[in-house]
Parts: C-alpha cells; structure tokens; sequence
C-alpha cells in the first residue's frame, strides 16, 4: 500500500512542479498581453481581463493562458456565448502555466457569493442541452476565499472530451457549496477529472445529470463538511480517489446511480465536534474493489445487498450491489489486469518546437492540403511540432511519423481531411498525441513504438502490425479501435459515430480502460483470440438504430466488466448484453432481459466476467440442484443444474455434467443425462435421488436431489386426484374462544396453543377412489414464508376409523363430518383441555388430542428454509392410510407443538394452495419398469425332485412390496411358511422348499403380496 501511495503523491508533487509554455509567436491567448493586460499580482482586479478574453474566443478550441501570478477575482467568470446559441459554451481552454504557480483567488466576502442557497460558481462553463464539446481547466490553483459560504469553485460542464487536469480548488475558510460542481446539466460529460485536490466546501465534488458520465483518475478530496464525492443517477467510473475528513467519504445514491471505485483511500480525521461517519453510503449500483478504509465507524452502508470477497480487515476486497453475471466458467472476482499509469514522456523546451506554418507553408483555415508541410517537418527531424490553436489544417494523404519526431501536439488544433497518420520506426520509443480537436482520419499503427493518445478526437485507430507498440489513451473521442496482439490502457475513452463491425476489435490484446462511454448502436467491443479486457466504468447510450449484434461479443477470450449503466435515451435497448463462447463450444448469451434496469429502461450490472485465469490453485466444481421435488406421474419433470467453477481446469466454457439416477425403485429416463438442463421421466412411483455431477478435467464435483415421485394428488376439494371437487374431501379449523362456531370459509386455518384462543386443524381426503392399494404417501402444506421467522412444528394425528358408523362419543360427529358444522364442541377426537404441546409417546398421551380416537403420526415442520416447505412422507403416515376404512375418508387433526398460533393455507385460498395428500399405489397391469404384467407378478410352476422331493420355483413382483409365501394341504391348513419378507420389483427371486415330510396329496403354493394374490396347485407323491 506504501508504494501506491507514495506513486499518487509524487503525481500530484510532479503536477504541481510541472510548467506547460509556448513558443513564443503562438497564437495561445495571453491574458497578461495586450488587449487584456491581466496582472497577475494578487491585488489588481483581474476579473474582466480574463472575462474578455473569453469572450473574445468563443468555440474556438482557443487555449486562454495564465502565466504564472496571483489573479484576484471578484465576480463569476463565465465560459463565453457565440452566435448561435448551439455554439456557446464549448471548445474553451482555461490553461494556467502550473498547479502550483497560476492561482484564480476570490476576494474574502465577495458580493454574490454569500448566499448558500442561491450559490454561484467562480468560474462557470456554462449550460447544455447542447452538447459542451472540448471545455477543459488545467494546471492552476482556484481559491474561493473566506466568507463566501455560497461559493462553488468551478461549475463544470464539457462533453464527448473535455477535462479538469491538475488543478487545486481550495476554500480558504473550509465554506463553500461544491468544490466543483458537475450535477447542474442532464447532459454531463463524458469528461475527465485527473490530479486533482478540493480542500473544504460541504461537498468536494457532486456528479449528476442523467447520461454521458465522468471519469475521475487521482483526485483528492479533503476537509468537507457533508461529503467529499457526491454521486446522482449518474455514471462514474474513479481510481486512485483519496479522501481524509470527518464526513462520509462517498455517497451514491438515485436509481440511475452506477459508481465503480477502485483503488481508493479514504481515511477519516476526527475534526472538532465531529460525529462518527460511514465511509461510503450507497443507495445505487455500485462496483468497489481495493479500497483501503482506515478509521471511520463503518465501511460501507448500502441499500443494495452486496456480494464478492467483502471486507477483509480495513480493505474492501470486492463488492459489487448484484450477483456476478457470467456465461463460461470463471472466477467470482473481477479480472485486475496490471495497470499501467498514463506515462509523462520527456518533452522539449517550448523554443524548440517547430511549427508546420511559415518555413514550411503550412496554411491554417485554408483548405489547401498540408499534408506536404506536416512531413518535411516530420522529415527534416524536427522533435517536437505543433499546430497553432484556434485553427483548422488540411491534409489528403497519408503521414508518416517516423525519424526523431516524438511529440505531435495540436494546441486544440484540428486537422481535417482524408489522410491518415501512419506511425513507423523512428529513433524514440515513443510518440505522444496530443490536444488536437480533430485528427485527419486516424491513425495506422505500424511500429513497436508507444503511443500516447490523449486530450484528442479522432476517428481511429489500428493496428496492422501483429505485436505493434503499447497504447495509452487519455481523455479520447475515437470511433472505432484495432488492437493486433498489444496492450491498451484507456481512461475517459469516448466512442460516437455508427460503425459497420465493433466499435472495438480486440485481437489477441490486452486492454484496460476505466470510464468507457458509447454512443450510436453496434456491439462495444469483440474479443477474440485469446484477447483480454478489462472495461472499468462502462456506460453505454443506446441509439434508435436496431440493436441486432451484441452489446459485447467474447469468443474465447478474457473480459471483466466492472459496472455497465445502459441508458435509453431514444430507440430500443440491446437484446443480448453478453455473447461468449470459448475454445470451440456452442455461443451463450446474457439477455438484457435477465438483468435490472434503470428508469430509463438500460440494463445496470455491476459486475460481468467471462476468463480462465492462469495462476491459482484449481477448486473443484460447486454444484447446485433442487434439494427436493416432488412430481405426479405421467408428468416430466424439468431438471436444471448449476455449475460454479473457476475456469482453472480444462478452460472450456461450461464444465461437462452427466445426470444419473443414483437410488430409486424405477427406471429413470433423461431427454439428454449431459446437458445442464435435461427432461426426466420415471415409470414408476417412489423416491428417487438423482446426481448431477461436473467434471472440470481434474477434479469432480456432485449434487444430489431428493425427487418424490407419486401417482395422484388429493386434496381437501376432491375425490379422484383431478382436482374436480367432490363435496368429500374438506378443511377447517376450531376456536376455543368461539367453541359454537365453524370456520370453514377462512382462507387460513389455525393452530394455536394460546391461553383461550387455542386452535386445531381438521383436514379430510377421500380416497374412495384410489385405483389401486396404496403403498405411500406424503403431506403438503402451503403457508405464507414470510409470517414465520423461525421453524415450527405441527402435531399430525389420524383419526380412527375401526367402522363406518364410529361413535366418538356424545355429540360428537362421526367420520363424516362436515366442515359447515364442526365445531371445537362437537369435533372427534378433540381433547378440549389441552390446546397442543408436546406428545408424550412413552405415555401415548399430550398434543390436544384424545388418543383414543385418533393415533399419533409424528410432526410436520413448517420451515421457510426448507426446498418444499412444509411436507411430511414416513413409514408411519404411510400405514395410517394403508388401513382399510369402509368410509374410504381419511381424517387428519393438526396441532401445534410450539407456543403461539400459526397459519396454513386453506382451499378457500385456492385449489393451488388447498392441503395436499400425495399417495402412490400399485398398479398391478405393469411393471415397476414400465413393462406390461398382468396381474402385477409372474410365477412359475413348482419344480419337484421326484427322489428327494426337494421344491423349487421363481416368483417376480412387478412393484416393491412385502410377499408371504405359504404352502397349504387340501384341507386348506398349513404346511409350511415359505418366506415372509420384502422383494425388489422386476427380480427374479428363486425359493426353495422341502416335501420330504409332507404325505401324498395335493397342495397349494399361496403368496399373499400387498398388491395380488396368488395360488398354484401341485402334487406330492411320498
């Protein structure tokens, strides 16, 4: 951490040191020459000089210079209006000479800036709609003075390129409203704000409006009194933001919100009377990665649930306000390719430039071609050449930059024409780019040389040469972007104009950009080749034009996004966000569709990433399926897996999986057992588990889901499984505190223990109808998640029913009793002293019902956490409803074991939600395969030993169940008892017996199954 931080001090120390001059004979504006005749000397009013010169300049890209001084000011200055209103306010460069040696001070109690309600801006540039292109202040220090509580420093406003660069903004007395404001337009940015520091005010730096977005690299904010970075619905990507006072460093907030922060420090200084604070306060999308947070009270509070790494000591490792998005298998992390500070070449002494114009007949605002002068300079090894400002130069051929040029810099000159710049070989390693408003048609890089591209606008940029140079941007409007395997660092990176391919093709490079802005349709960036990129703060502004391509296309390559804001302003929004494939596998895709959105319509996603990193150790694969399922025969069941891995394995895009039925009695069929999805079928009712397993090339990882499969579904509405209602099955529950009155039309039944308000349910199925005998069955119970805070259990008692017309005593009713008139007097088997608690099944007694009349089945569980809620299948529930009641009515009485009243839901609520009684029984016309059976067995005849009389035959039962084998003489009494024991479905099993003792006779060979009944006859003779 040492080393960042001496890095961003001796940034900010080389800033403040760093002197820009101009020839002498340039045509930069001077404020201390005549007319203007600015003093500099901290005690003449300067203000309407400087005013005038800016008003003499307006959408120029006219550079106003003030040398070094100390110019007092004691009003606004006010960017400067043209004719057409469309023209005002843009294309004004504030240049002071240094950080530290050009000072703008106010005057201590300056009428007008007193009012905090009504602030005003020392220096102002202006309002939109119109677009602000090119608006810059750079190297000086604005100081607002004392007693100005109403004071703003700057009120910024540029867009497409425009920039706050090394300059200091201090309240001398800590008042003020903003040290710059960028919240006062709808249309803010996009812009850069790089090495720069705000001392005081109540909020250092506010960023609002409603598209475009800004890039902040290196900025300083200090001694607040609200925050020291404010954020509002607006997009803004900052790295290496430092922040020390008493107040919250950071407060994001607006549903357009999206801030991605890496890389900061944010201490907290406890000032007099200050309360504890909160670091960041977050109530929009935020993306925060590497930001060290020492002191203060609390790290982070947001509105949004965060996920990543979180907080590991004073660091906050990763955090984002959504799930990482991926489509491959790759980290949970974002990508962190190094970064590579934006370089500060050597540079000539202004004396020494060479300018295109004069010697070598360059022609400014002619029209002429200068292509001609631009490369005799070029070629007479001129180092450094500059195009004076507030001009327009021509060029229609190509330029080569090659022998010892080093620098081009435009003085916010614009060069327009057909030609491009070609970059060669040349006796530096480098080539800085710089302030130019225009630049020919773009620039064709083919050489090993560094490029530095920033403070520009240009067309393009490609590379034609595999390996080429490195590449920096800085503060760049560019239309479209070739990189051929090299790397590209980018901030405040611009892209406008409608492209036929990408706007980015990335070919086997690496680049890293923070506060990418897109605008005019067409996909962002494609990444192919093994390529990697790492988008820092991307906002992307959707056209009318129809988004057919992919916002972002990754084909087996690398991509980390780090919060991505799309915004509607007109047209459609992009289909699909994410396209990737990797090493040959089918292409996925990321629909906006699945994403949240803003109130404009745009998707917002903090974190997307799609790469197989190269170091770390390889974890096996997370695995994820449904815990439990339950499906009704002859349904299928759509299964879906999930697969968590970190790429470290075999690099494929999506790690191999098979499904396969690990237990269960049936056969198990899958539509495709290797796809992550697949459909399932069975052919015969039971449980199953089904594993689904992910192989990554070295390790295994596996799943297990628990499916129960039944045959029919009854509920308290009806009488055959369908769902017709039948007026037998019923629900309703009774109140001790109203004991005469039935509750039958409630949309929720009641279990209470509470003192004089106790509550019991009564839940009744009719499985009259049942096709077959049942061997299982299962209770399901629907209730409201969020009522229940914790677990709570149920008593389940079955009410006997040892002949139709049971009497449960006097005036109670019988087996069927109706829920129109049950009552807690008149209800079976109700104990009405006791409402619930505990059963006691050592002294078959407790729970608040008369255990002479009903038998306990155990407890059901109502868990929110619990896949299927509230569902209960055991032995013991299953042989209650084994029992043969003539009524063909089975009743269920619920109570509760804890304290306090709870609720299910009732069929009143709907046939969805009604109690459900899942069952399974044998059908004896297949097999437990699917096969044909008829009768539900097979048996062969008895195989007799005529000398020793030994027996044998094979019995096969078509569905699991328990068999009892007897053998009979002819007087029907028995001989001998075979087996009496559970046999698998569709298994042939082989019996023995001995005859040996029996005299002669015939006899029967009996097996009484749950499902048939079998007979075979047979002949001993002894």
């Amino acid at each position: 951490m040492r080393r960042v931080f001496l890095a961003f001090v001796f940034c900010f120390f080389g800033a403040a040191l760093a002197q820009v001059e101009f020839p002498i004979g340039s045509t930069v504006v001077n404020v201390t020459k005549p007319p203007y005749k600015a003093k500099g000397d901290g005690k003449t009013d300067d203000t309407q000089a400087i005013q005038q010169a800016l008003d003499d300049h307006p959408n120029g890209d006219y550079i106003i210079y003030l040398p070094h001084g100390i110019y007092r000011i004691t009003s606004r200055l006010v960017w400067p209006q043209a004719d057409k209103p469309e023209d005002s306010y843009s294309r004004t460069i504030l240049q002071g000479q240094s950080m530290g040696g050009t000072i703008l001070q106010l005057d201590n109690r300056c009428e007008g800036f007193d009012n905090p309600d009504a602030p005003r801006a020392m220096i102002y540039t202006g309002m939109g709609p119109e677009p602000r292109r090119r608006n810059a202040i750079r190297d000086m220090t604005i100081r607002t003075g004392k007693g100005n509580p109403g004071a703003i420093g700057i009120r910024f406003l540029a867009n497409e390129q425009g920039t706050i660069k090394n300059v200091k903004v201090y309240s001398n007395d800590s008042a003020g409203v903003y040290g710059i404001d960028m919240g006062y337009a709808e249309t803010m940015g996009p812009l850069m704000i790089k090495n720069v520091e705000v001392r005081g005010f109540n909020v250092g730096a506010y960023i609002g409006g409603k598209v475009n977005g800004v890039t902040l690299e290196h900025v300083t904010l200090g001694g607040q009194k609200q925050y020291g970075l404010e954020v509002s619905n607006q997009a803004v990507a900052a790295r290496g933001l430092r922040f020390r006072g008493s107040v919250p460093a950071v407060y994001s907030h607006g549903k357009g919100a999206s801030l991605s922060l890496v890389d900061a420090t944010l201490e907290y200084f406890k000032e007099k009377g200050a309360k504890q604070a909160t670091a960041i306060i977050n109530e929009g999308q935020l993306f925060a990665r590497s930001v060290m947070i020492s002191k203060f009270h609390t790290k982070i509070r947001s509105t949004l649930k965060g996920y990543g790494e979180g907080i590991v000591g004073n660091e906050i490792i990763e955090f984002s306000t959504q799930p990482v998005k991926k489509l491959c298998s790759s980290p949970n992390q974002s990508m962190r390719i190094p970064v590579a500070e934006t370089p500060d070449y050597a540079e000539q002494k202004a004396d020494s430039w060479i300018t295109i114009a004069g010697d070598y007949g360059g022609k400014m605002n002619s029209g002429s071609d200068d292509a001609k002068a631009i490369q005799d300079a070029i070629d007479d090894g001129a180092e450094t050449i500059y195009f004076p400002p507030g001009g327009r130069w021509t060029i229609n051929r190509d330029i080569y930059i090659r022998k010892r040029v080093r620098r081009l810099l435009g003085t916010e000159a614009r060069i327009d024409g057909r030609g491009k710049f070609i970059i060669e070989d040349g006796a530096f390693n480098e080539i800085t780019i710089e302030r130019f408003s225009e630049f020919g048609s773009g620039i064709i890089h083919k050489s090993k040389r560094a490029v530095l591209l920033k403070d520009i606008t240009l067309k393009s940029y490609e590379s034609t040469e595999t390996g080429a140079g490195e590449v920096f941007l800085e503060d760049v409007s560019i239309g479209t972007i070739q990189l051929n395997y090299q790397k590209l660092w980018g901030r405040q990176v611009t892209m406008t104009g409608d492209t036929k391919g990408p706007k980015i093709q990335n070919n086997g490079g690496t680049m890293w950009i923070l506060g990418l802005t897109t605008k005019d349709g067409n996909t962002v960036l494609q990444n192919f080749n093994k390529a990697s990129a790492e988008l820092v703060g991307v906002h992307v502004i959707a056209s009318d034009k129809a988004k057919n391509r992919p916002m972002f296309i990754n084909d087996n390559s690398n991509l980390s996004i780090e919060g991505l804001r799309e915004t509607l302003v007109k047209g459609n929004p992009y289909l699909k966000i994410v396209e990737e494939s990797r090493q040959g596998s089918a292409i996925y895709s990321l629909s906006g569709k699945e994403l949240q959105h803003n109130p404009t319509g745009g998707v917002m996603l903090p974190l997307y990433v799609g790469y197989a990193p190269k170091s770390g150790a390889n974890e096996k694969p997370l695995v994820k399926v449904d815990k439990e399922i339950i499906l009704l025969q002859q349904n299928q069941l759509r299964m879906k897996g999930t697969v968590e891995d970190d790429g470290r394995g075999d690099g494929l895009c999506r790690v191999p999986v098979v499904w396969r039925k690990a237990t269960g009695p049936g056969k198990a069929t899958f539509s495709d057992s290797t796809e992550y999805e697949t459909d399932l079928s069975f052919t015969a009712s039971g449980r199953y588990n089904v594993t689904f397993t992910a192989n990554d090339g070295f390790q295994d990882g596996a799943d297990t889901s628990k499916i129960y499969v039944f045959d029919k579904k009854y509920t308290t509405l009806d009488n055959s499984g369908d769902g017709i209602p039948s007026g037998r099955g019923q629900d309703a529950w009774i109140s001790e505190f109203d004991n005469y009155s039935p509750h039958n039309y409630d949309t929720t039944l009641c279990a209470s223990t509470l003192p004089g308000k106790a509550g019991k349910i009564y839940l009744k199925f009719d499985l009259s109808a049942l096709p077959g005998p049942l061997f299982d069955a299962g209770l399901k119970l629907d209730y409201i998640a969020d009522s229940l805070k914790k677990p709570v259990s149920f008593n389940i008692f079955g009410l006997k029913e040892t002949s139709k017309d049971m009497d449960f005593g006097e005036s109670k009713l019988g087996i069927d009793w109706s829920e129109a008139d049950i009552t807690w007097d008149n209800a079976p088997a109700n104990d009405p002293k006791k409402a619930g608690g505990q059963f006691n099944i050592r002294k078959n007694s407790g729970g608040g019902v008369d255990t002479k009349y009903a038998d306990y089945l155990g407890t059901i569980t109502l868990n929110p956490k619990s896949p299927l809620g509230a569902f209960l299948r055991t032995p013991n529930f299953t042989e209650f409803f084994k029992r043969k009641h003539a009524s063909g009515l089975y009743t269920i009485i619920l109570t509760s074991v804890d304290a306090g009243e709870y609720f299910i839901k009732s069929k009143s609520a709907s046939k969805a939600a009604a109690p459900a009684l899942y069952v399974s029984y044998f059908d004896n016309t297949r097999s437990i395969g699917g096969d044909a059976m008829d009768g539900g067995y097979q048996l062969t005849k008895v195989n007799i030993d005529i000398y020793n009389l030994d027996c044998d035959f094979d019995l096969t039962v078509g569905y699991p169940q328990f068999v009892q084998i007897e053998i009979l003489n002819e007087f029907g009494k028995r001989m001998l008892t075979v087996a009496a024991r559970e046999l698998a479905g569709e298994k042939k099993t082989n019996f023995k017996f001995k005859a040996k003792a029996f005299p002669t006779g015939r006899y029967t060979l009996k097996v009484i199954g749950e499902a048939f009944t079998a007979e075979q006859k047979f002949y001993i003779l002894n």
